[in-house]
């Protein structure tokens, strides 16, 4: 379990990495922006794009590190009331079928950027747009990791006896 505990935080890091360094090239396009209009009287005309694709960016590796930490949203009525032997398999299935269901929407926005591949639109330059859209299929991935293992983590703590360590 112990293994499977360190890919998560592995995981969980190098997302908070990321989303570290995107924040502050939001905020630093933001200056730039302003400080470029007001100044100088210019516009960059790709700031706008390149804002809105970290935005994106931002929203799907704050999700895999809401999943990472298992502060994603969600129902808990249920578990309130039932024993803990059976919220345990009920966390175990929940897990597993939202990674059924992230794996679903991961191949979709696969299908997405191949579709997107056809388009002949750049974002800054000569850059592809849809290299800036390959956070949608690869946020999902990172999340289908997530509750893949959180599955595993359940179902080993399970069989120890233990609660798993985001429950504690």
């Amino acid at each position: 379990m112990n293994a499977v505990k360190r890919i998560n935080t592995l995981l969980g890091n190098i997302e908070t990495a990321l989303l570290c360094l995107i924040i502050l090239s939001v905020v630093g396009l933001g200056i730039l922006k302003i400080f470029l209009r007001y100044v100088f009287q210019i516009s960059l005309l790709w700031n706008q794009v390149v804002l809105q694709h970290f935005i994106l960016w931002l929203a799907f590796l704050g999700a895999s590190l809401a999943t990472c930490e298992n502060r994603h949203i969600s129902i808990d009525v249920l578990t309130r009331y039932l024993p803990k032997r059976l919220v345990q398999f009920t966390n175990i299935l929940i897990h597993f079928v939202s990674f059924v269901i992230v794996s679903i929407l991961a191949y979709t926005g696969f299908e997405f950027i191949r579709d997107e591949q056809a388009s002949s639109a750049t974002l800054a330059g000569a850059i592809p747009i849809w290299w800036a859209k390959l956070i949608i299929p690869i946020g999902f991935v990172l999340i289908a990791l997530h509750f893949a293992l959180h599955t595993v983590m359940e179902i080993l703590s399970k069989t120890k006896g233990e609660v798993a360590s985001w429950e504690r």
